[in-house]
């Protein structure tokens, strides 16, 4: 393959995981770093105080207009 149109058909046969795969390829060069880290895990109670903050900036962004 040698052009961008035979490159992006090759790419629309990949299943989702090949397509995922591709990305994080192009991805990591294009920001010619490392790989990145795998995705933080957050517990129930963070995520519920993150929503709650979310809520309460809302609320105030609401009040003001």
């Amino acid at each position: 393959m040698s052009t961008l149109a035979e490159i992006e058909a090759a790419a629309e046969r990949l299943s989702a995981e090949e397509k995922q795969e591709l990305f994080r390829f192009l991805a990591t060069r294009l920001r010619g770093r490392r790989p990145q880290t795998a995705p933080r895990i957050y517990s129930d109670d963070e995520i519920a105080t993150m929503l709650a903050e979310d809520e309460a900036d809302g609320q105030r962004f609401r009040e003001r207009h």
